[in-house]
Parts: structure tokens; C-alpha cells; sequence
């Protein structure tokens, strides 16, 4: 995949935020309101405008929908777990938390307890905004901070700081995907869970993509990433617009990963290897292809194949002492 920088990211989002998440904030304050409630942000901040008078853009296609939605509620209940084992005070973290909605997800479901700090960073200005507004004006969320913050220059949080932890489709973006884990276990508290989504490498289904690309001149990929509202360069590969970051410079195999995850003192708890193909609108048009689709997930989800999957969650723990 080639990298197009968004015009509307902030280039300056690397640099740390180490001011308390939520000084000087007001629930008086006007420029929350419009973050909240205006499309003018971006086209996909969560705003009540883009909910509600513009839900039919981007609409998730069924195979989209099927897998965030059983890789959310995974990531969720792995989490809430981590949680649960912790007598009193639970910490949480959420790296590349983008607009929060992982954390604000999370914290609902827990049942809005003061108790339990979630923290949330990412290096998009924008996204950062938009989850503060939501945590500082929404009943029950006020235990939610969130804050700029760049893995890559190491995480502005003391050590053993977390009992949960969470890196959801960041680790592909990273340059030294080792220097990323060892810095989430810096901040982990011994027999903290540390839980890891990302793409697989060359899985079998993506190397058959390869193939039916080629022979068909390139008409797998347009169709397909068509459907996806992505755009195929001139060389027929998907160009991936990110705010701030990397494109996915980093993807690795199953193998890979459990090995990387070894070499930095994390041990896989659990695996779950996710779904064989990402969705596309195309597949919603073509009713038999998405038929065969779904009775390949649903065989998928039993045998549990790494080299079918197109990604994996990783239930990491950090040994206790």
C-alpha cells in the first residue's frame, strides 16, 4: 500500500500533551458543543450530525459490520475481564484510541464506575477534541481522559502504571513494532493484560486476491476497493489515507507476532484469529459471493486457522512478580 497524508491531520499531533487532560474545561464551554454536535470536524467524527443526517454515507457493508462487531465486543469482554480481577482503582489504556469510542464503549458497559480510570491517546488532534468534549459533557464519563500521546517516543505515564491495555490496528503502523511492545509493557503493572489487534500478513486468502488481481488486469481491486470508498494508485494498489503516522509498514504473520510478544517478556493468554476476508460493498451486491462468504467465516470461526485469518486479537500478559 502506498501513504497520502490527510491535509486535514495536524502535523504537529507527535509532540506530548503532558498538561492534565482536562484542564480548564467547562461544560459552558461553546467549541465542545460544536465538536460534538457538527459535521465540520470530518465527515467521520462521530457527531451527532454525521449520526444522524448523514448516516447513509459510509455505511458499513455486512461483512464489515459482522467483523468489527465481533472484534469490538472480543476486545470489550477482554478488557472488562482485566478489570474485574483488580480489587480497587483499575487503570486502563487505550493507544491509538482515535475518537474514543473504545474506551467510552468500555466504560458503559462496566457501568460507569468512578473507580476505574480509563485513559485514552492517540497523535490526531481532531480525534483527541472530539472524545474530551464527549467525556467532560456526557453524564458518567467524566473518569474518561484523553490526550495526545506518540508510542513511538515513548508514553508520557510512569511505569506499571495500567492493568489493562489496549494497541487496536496501531502495531502495522509502527517502524519498530519491538520498541512498541516493550514500551506498553514499561507501562503495564505486573500481571497486567495487554490486548493487540492487528492484520495478518499474507494470509491465504489475501495471497489468492493477489493472483485473481493479476489475472484480471486489476479488476479485483477496483471492484473491490471501490466498495470500500478506497482509492487504487497507479501501480493497482489501495492508497491508504492516514491524519498523522505511517501506512501499515509493519504487518507481520501469527508466528511473528507470538514471537515478538515473547521477546519482550508478554505471554499469549489467548488468541483469537479473526476474520478471512475485510468487507466490501461489492460483496453486498453480489448476494451468492457474500452467501459463500459467510459459510466461510462461520467454518473460519471453528477451525481457527492462522493463515486464513486476515488479522488476530493477542490476549498478552505481563508476568506477575
Amino acid at each position: 500500500m502506498k501513504h497520502r497524508c490527510d491535509l486535514e491531520g495536524d502535523r504537529s499531533a507527535g509532540q506530548l500533551d503532558n498538561s492534565p487532560p482536562d484542564l480548564g474545561r467547562s461544560k459552558d464551554n461553546p467549541e465542545d458543543v460544536r465538536i460534538l454536535l457538527n459535521r465540520e470536524l470530518a465527515p467521520k467524527t462521530p457527531s451527532l450530525e454525521n449520526r444522524v443526517a448523514y448516516q447513509w454515507e459510509g455505511q458499513l457493508d455486512n461483512l464489515s459490520f459482522r467483523n468489527s462487531r465481533q472484534r469490538d465486543d472480543c476486545i470489550r469482554l477482554w478488557l472488562a475481564d482485566a478489570v474485574s480481577k483488580v480489587a480497587e482503582g483499575a487503570a486502563v489504556l487505550d493507544v491509538g484510541c482515535a475518537y474514543g469510542n473504545l474506551l467510552l464503549m468500555l466504560n458503559a458497559a462496566l457501568g460507569k464506575r468512578e473507580n476505574v480510570r480509563l485513559v485514552g491517546v492517540d497523535l490526531y488532534q481532531g480525534s483527541i477534541d472530539y472524545a474530551r468534549a464527549f467525556a467532560t459533557h456526557v453524564e458518567g464519563f467524566q473518569n474518561c481522559h484523553f490526550q495526545l500521546g506518540d508510542l513511538s517516543k515513548g508514553l508520557p505515564f510512569e511505569a506499571q502504571s495500567f492493568d489493562a491495555i489496549s494497541l487496536c490496528d496501531v502495531l502495522e503502523h509502527m517502524d519498530h513494532p519491538n520498541a512498541s511492545l516493550k514500551e506498553l509493557a514499561r507501562v503495564a503493572k505486573p500481571g497486567a493484560t495487554i490486548v493487540i489487534s492487528t492484520p495478518l500478513r499474507d494470509s491465504l486468502f489475501k495471497k489468492l486476491a493477489r493472483w485473481a488481481n493479476l489475472l484480471t488486469g486489476g479488476m479485483v481491486y477496483r471492484a473491490y476497493y471501490r466498495g470500500k470508498d478506497t482509492e487504487v494508485g497507479y501501480d493497482g494498489e489501495p492508497v491508504m489515507i492516514t491524519k498523522v503516522g505511517n501506512d501499515h509498514v509493519s504487518e507481520m504473520n501469527y508466528r511473528e507476532l507470538v514471537d515478538l510478544a515473547g521477546s519482550v517478556g508478554l505471554n499469549v493468554e489467548e488468541a483469537k484469529i479473526m476474520s478471512v476476508m475485510s468487507g466490501s460493498r461489492w460483496f453486498d451486491q453480489h448476494p451468492i459471493v457474500l452467501s459463500a462468504l459467510f459459510l466461510l467465516e462461520a467454518i473460519h470461526d471453528i477451525l481457527q486457522f492462522p493463515s486464513w485469518g486476515h488479522s488476530v486479537l493477542l490476549r498478552l500478559k505481563k508476568p506477575a512478580l
